[in-house]
């Protein structure tokens, strides 16, 4: 095995672990479609800090599509906070605006800019072991390995450090609220989390398998399992399960990467609904 395929497959581990942990607190809040409008959203607050940048590098893009996720939470809240309205259409109605003003100025003041459709939605997860880090002229390896290590070791830490709090306000928002914890708080640091963790894979592993990695394997773990704890090491192993299958499929048919390990985490998820209903 070539050290490229091993540095593409620690990149898909990774990012599918990174994804998995907030996913499990997004799937047991009833929070899930959020990931998929996070990762439209994100794109007003990139387009929004080139034009003034014009650096896509620039860590002031990171900055401003945390932001834009932000935004997309803070208004979601605001409008599902009305009677008449519930969370799902509260989602449905935000980021496919901003989604469609951040398309707008992209064909008003970057026309000549090309934008790869199947880049956006599967992503360049196969090119992601050929940028490389660079420190004092030494190669250290893949950058997406380096950044999807990073917010994966975030988003554990933080999930261990503030498991109680988070375990609370997901299960009984309205007692953690009597014994001082702020559900509101802890709900925009996941989502923050998750923010970043989108922003990060976006560009290597593209929409489709973002929101799989996040949902998938954590929807998986829940039907086998009904404990926190358990549930986030299921879903972890699910996960890697789905990325070594998902390259093995890739590899026997010569297709997609990412949609292959989409399709697996899909493929689990449907073979363990069966067996738990026919059980």
């Amino acid at each position: 095995m070539s050290l490229i395929y091993i540095q593409l497959l620690l990149i898909s581990i990774i990012t599918s672990l990174a994804c998995v942990i907030p996913g499990n607190f997004l799937v047991l809040r009833g929070n899930a479609l959020i990931s998929d409008a996070l990762s439209h959203a994100i794109l007003f607050g990139i387009v929004v800090m080139f034009l003034c940048v014009q650096d896509c590098h620039s860590i002031l893009v990171f900055m401003g599509a945390i932001a834009s996720g932000i935004i997309t939470i803070f208004f979601t809240e605001q409008l599902s906070h009305r009677k008449k309205i519930n969370h799902d259409t509260a989602i449905g109605l935000t980021f496919p605006f901003l989604f469609s003003i951040a398309v707008m100025l992209i064909n008003v003041y970057a026309n000549n800019v090309h934008i790869d459709t199947d880049a956006i939605l599967l992503g360049e997860i196969a090119f992601a072991p050929f940028t490389k880090l660079y420190l004092y002229g030494y190669d250290c390896g893949p950058q997406a390995l380096w950044n999807m290590s990073s917010i994966a070791c975030l988003n554990a830490i933080c999930s261990r450090y503030f498991y109680k709090e988070l375990q609370i306000t997901t299960f009984d928002p309205m007692y953690a609220q009597t014994i001082g914890y702020n559900p509101r708080l802890f709900h925009y640091l996941l989502m923050i989390l998750t923010s970043m963790t989108i922003i990060q894979a976006f560009h290597v592993t593209g929409t489709i398998l973002v929101i799989s990695c996040i949902v998938t394997p954590a929807a998986t773990a829940f039907l086998l399992t009904k404990k926190l704890h358990e549930m986030m090491i299921t879903s972890c192993l699910l996960s890697i399960i789905a990325v070594l299958a998902g390259f093995l499929c890739a590899h026997i048919f010569d297709t997609s990467i990412a949609g292959s390990i989409a399709l697996m985490n899909g493929l689990i998820f449907f073979i363990v609904m069966w067996i738990k209903n026919n059980l």
